[in-house]
């Protein structure tokens, strides 16, 4: 996975929290250090904007379902029912 492929993939992504679907929204990519990226974004509708750091040897050898789940379990862990 590059970091090319990450907007795409968040913005739109949708999961399921406090019995409802959310979706992702706005994502956005700040490089943190030669070995690191933040990606945050908001959930949409919401005033929730998680972040997670991911280093960028992890995003060369992750496959595309791995980090959707990364992504989808930070976003859930966001949103307090």
């Amino acid at each position: 996975m590059t970091i090319d492929q990450l907007i795409p993939l968040t913005d739109g992504l949708s999961f399921t929290a406090c019995a409802q679907t959310l979706a992702l929204d706005r994502a956005r990519i700040t490089k943190v250090s030669d070995r690191a990226i933040d990606l945050s974004f908001r959930v949409a509708g919401t005033d929730y904007a998680p972040r997670v750091r991911l280093t960028r040897q992890w995003l060369a050898a992750s496959s595309f379902e791995e980090l959707v789940s990364v992504v989808r379990r930070v976003a859930r862990s966001a949103v307090r029912c």
